[in-house]
């Protein structure tokens, strides 16, 4: 390295500790979209048919070995960047950085899509529910005025700057957003529990046959003889559970990239990444539970069905059939479906902020290690927040929103991001194999957890092997779709992109460094300093 160089572009990370344990919690529950179980009981039936998606529930358990692994690194490694940090660290800097980048851009992507979906199906779909609910066929109009795609596009470009007003408030800030978040999932949640108890066993298919004119129980035999299974199948549940189900975990662990950040390491990380799994698990529980209670479980899979197929036997046109049509059905009253998008609303809103802030501090690991510009690894000195990573991963977000408004091709079922972040996770799987010995000075100065053995060989060591099992597995449920033509080529091109693109970034910052008398690869020796 060239004398007066240092090693790393700051001297210390420059974040302080203010996030406690059950922020962390919140923000970690909260991430991956408490409510989007909603959006995936339309999506999940249609690319699996014949899955249950109340007993997919429980493919989750997968999720909580990736959740200790996680947790052993981040209490090894506790700085920011999370997974970039520990695959950098213990496999290669291109790896680490090639990872991260897929998972970042991945989470980045979806604060603009997520920013759509809560235009589309909280405000839009509330008019189109006012229409079926009450049979008036003026709130059409205020639906299709909305469901325009300048408009769209001009209230969630509003949308998005005020998630950068939240990120330039800092930590605190995004914790608040996280807490709206929460409770608009509980006001969700209660929402669909009153609804049920209010209405009778029946109301359902009565008020269904004569608003839509499609008889109810003829919506089960027009599915079969479309192609659907006449009955749930474990296959397609097992598939569907660790692809939509699963994917509604992704974003659990960021707690892991704000590590920087939080306090009691040790205890946060834990807390956060199991607690939110349990939480994420029992609202889901109300929310298909309830649906396939109140909407009939087979019948449910079998509207979706019908509408994912495009057959012209759907009641519903070109709006699909989201949470408050269905509610709006059930009860015929306007308050519940107001309930709803409300409620969708802001656990959506909540979720796609925090699908950005994690990464944001990925970006500014990039940047200290000296594969982003400096000014990336900058803090801003009045706000205490990463100013041009928040403004990098915002703006990527604005352009995943126009994507998913002008070119929906390119985000359909968001396939690709379920694709490209396991990919990403098989390296972090091998991570955790290899540390002890990749490492091993730093395993032994890790704390005692870390270190714990099962069987003979390090716990860690076996978190690694079973995550890249369940990675490599979730990989192949995903392509089965994909050959099937009802996921869209754009899933791999995309997922391509993403993993080229950081390949690049980092031979072409290694060069440049090297140009300066800088050998990059020694800094990846160390940790950066607390």
């Amino acid at each position: 390295m060239a004398k007066g160089l240092e090693l790393f572009q700051q001297q210390a990370i420059g974040f302080t500790r203010q996030i406690s344990p059950y922020d962390t919690l919140v923000y970690s529950t909260v991430n991956p979209g408490l409510m989007y179980a909603l959006v995936y009981l339309m999506w999940a039936p249609f690319l699996y048919p014949g899955a249950h998606m109340g007993w997919a529930i429980l493919t989750v358990t997968q999720m909580f070995i990736i959740a200790g692994l996680y947790w052993l690194l981040s209490v090894a490694m506790p700085r920011q960047g999370g997974e970039y940090i520990y695959i950098s660290r213990i496999l290669h800097p291109a790896l680490g950085l090639m990872s991260s980048f897929m998972i970042s851009f991945t989470a980045i992507s979806w604060t603009g899509v997520c920013t759509d979906w809560a235009l589309k199906y909280a405000l839009v779909e509330f008019f189109v529910s006012l229409r079926w609910a009450t049979g008036n066929m003026a709130w059409m109009a205020y639906a299709e005025a909305l469901n325009s795609l300048h408009i769209r596009a001009l209230i969630g470009t509003a949308l998005i700057f005020f998630i950068w007003i939240v990120f330039y408030k800092g930590s605190r800030a995004m914790m608040k957003m996280s807490w709206m978040a929460l409770i608009g999932t509980i006001i969700g949640a209660l929402t669909y529990i009153s609804a049920n108890i209010i209405t009778k066993p029946g109301t359902f298919a009565a008020n269904f046959t004569s608003l839509t004119g499609l008889n109810y129980h003829d919506v089960i035999p027009l599915a079969v003889q479309a192609g659907h299974p006449p009955t749930f199948l474990l296959g397609a549940t097992i598939m569907a559970g660790s692809t939509y189900i699963i994917l509604n975990t992704l974003g659990a662990t960021f707690s892991a990239n704000l590590a920087g950040e939080v306090r009691n390491v040790q205890k946060s990380q834990l807390i956060a990444m199991f607690g939110s799994l349990a939480i994420l698990m029992s609202a889901w529980a109300i929310f298909y539970g309830f649906s396939y209670k109140s909407f009939g479980a087979l019948w449910t899979n079998a509207l979706m069905y019908l509408g994912g197929t495009g057959n012209p036997a759907y009641p519903f046109g070109g709006y699909e059939p989201f949470a408050t049509i269905l509610i709006g059905i059930l009860t015929k009253n306007p308050l519940f479906i107001f309930l709803i998008a409300l409620a969708f609303f802001m656990a959506t809103y909540g979720s796609a902020a925090g699908m950005s802030f994690g990464p944001s501090r990925n970006i500014y690991a990039w940047g200290f290690d000296r594969l982003f510009p400096a000014k990336t690894a900058e803090i801003d000195p009045k706000s205490g927040s990463p100013l041009t990573a928040n403004t990098i991963a915002l703006v990527v977000a604005w352009l995943f929103l126009l994507m998913d408004i002008y070119l929906p091709q390119w985000t359909a079922y968001i396939g690709y991001t379920i694709f490209t972040w396991f990919l990403a996770w098989i390296f972090l799987g091998i991570s955790g194999i290899v540390f002890p010995w990749r490492r091993s000075l730093l395993f032994q100065a890790a704390p005692p957890v870390v270190r714990s053995r099962f069987l003979g060989l390090p716990t860690i060591t076996w978190l690694g092997i079973f995550t890249t099992i369940i990675s490599v597995s979730i990989l192949i449920y995903l392509i089965i779709p994909f050959f099937a033509g009802d996921m869209p080529y754009t899933m791999i091109v995309m997922s391509i992109v993403l993993l080229v693109i950081p390949l690049v970034v980092y031979y072409l910052s290694k060069s440049a460094s090297a140009r300066q008398g800088i050998d990059i690869n020694i800094q990846f020796q160390e940790i950066p300093a607390d």
